[in-house]
């Protein structure tokens, strides 16, 4: 083992994750599978030797799908503060133990929705697995079921895959159950006069979306306009965004993968670049290793957003439109 390799200390009952050597991905769906740009990925190809992909008949990079794993808890450690020369080298179970002692909830019980959840992920039965959303929503109360409920379910997925319970297409699944399920209950409670206007997106390089769209029901159902952009949005659009929107805040989720570096240079820039009076709110588990900024607010949970919409509100009482103050929702419990 290189010297520069961190010592991991052994746990026990981590999984050997198993994959079909056939499979392969092609190099343009690396970023989205793993958060990591093409040119990193060669890059690191010749600095460290991995990842070693096979070619097509045309010359073009195809990776294994152990190998696109890899680079996804790369990408996690990486985000979490460790250099590429500490972890691109390291095998998979070095990486996975290292993922799972950085992530200390990995030990908590799972409730009987979340077994449910997992147990219905593993069958890929897709409608049932909305169904299973629905009726919890029903159970919890939108508000219960967003900002609690979903949160602890999507942290379990995402551990059930580091532990190798789950492959990549199945967590997959998950995403695209719950997005629905999300752009549903936005659907219900947006209405077209709200306020602020909330601008929502994510900086280059965060594909992660889950968490956006669970602030923006959130911000939806506190009575907020949202204007929802999408993902990776480059620096230029989004401030001809803001500006072309005339918003009153832009909501910013960075994923616990997404390197904080990364993130304050991105927040510092766009700072500087937009007008002072438009806020910066920013959330996700990404936010938990950022160092305050002015004019810039971290929500370190979703029960935050009410909260942080009342103090801003009242800040600016003067300026509410009188569409808002006739058509403000109550809070939905």
């Amino acid at each position: 083992m290189p010297k520069s390799t961190p010592k991991i200390t052994p746990l026990p009952m981590v999984p050997q994750r198993m994959e079909p050597s056939g499979a392969l991905v092609p190099i343009a769906a690396i970023e989205k599978e793993t958060g990591l740009t093409k040119e990193v990925v060669r890059k690191w190809e010749t600095r460290y030797g991995f990842p070693c992909p096979v070619r097509d008949e045309s010359g073009n990079r195809l990776y294994p799908a152990e190998q696109v794993d890899r680079l996804r808890l790369i990408r996690r450690l990486i985000g979490a503060g460790l250099r590429p020369g500490k972890v691109v080298a390291l095998d998979m179970e070095s990486l996975e133990r290292m993922v799972w002692e950085s992530s200390p909830s990995m030990s908590s019980q799972p409730t009987d929705f979340s077994q449910r959840v997992l147990d219905t992920v593993l069958q890929h039965d897709i409608p049932r697995l909305k169904e299973l959303f629905k009726q919890q929503w029903g159970r919890d109360g939108l508000t219960d079921f967003i900002g609690k409920t979903l949160s602890e379910m999507t942290l379990f997925i995402g551990e059930a895959w580091l532990r190798g319970d789950i492959r990549m297409f199945e967590e997959h699944i998950y995403t695209e159950a719950v997005l629905d399920v999300l752009h549903d209950a936005i659907r219900t409670v947006s209405g077209s006069s709200g306020w602020p206007r909330v601008l929502m997106s994510t900086a280059p390089g965060e594909i992660h979306t889950i968490g956006l769209l669970m602030a923006e029901a959130m911000l939806s159902m506190e009575g907020a306009s949202c204007i929802r952009l999408g993902a990776q949005i480059p620096m230029a659009e989004l401030v001809a965004a803001i500006n072309g929107c005339q918003v009153d805040i832009v909501g910013l989720s960075f994923s616990i993968a997404y390197p904080a570096r990364n993130a304050t240079q991105f927040l510092n820039t766009l700072r500087s670049r937009i007008e002072p009076s438009t806020e910066i709110w920013v959330g996700g588990l990404g936010v938990t290793r950022l160092k305050p900024m002015a004019g810039v607010r971290y929500l370190n949970d979703l029960d935050d957003v009410g909260p942080a919409l009342d103090v801003w509100r009242r800040a600016h009482k003067s300026q509410a439109p009188v569409s808002y103050v006739e058509t403000r929702p109550s809070r939905i419990a």
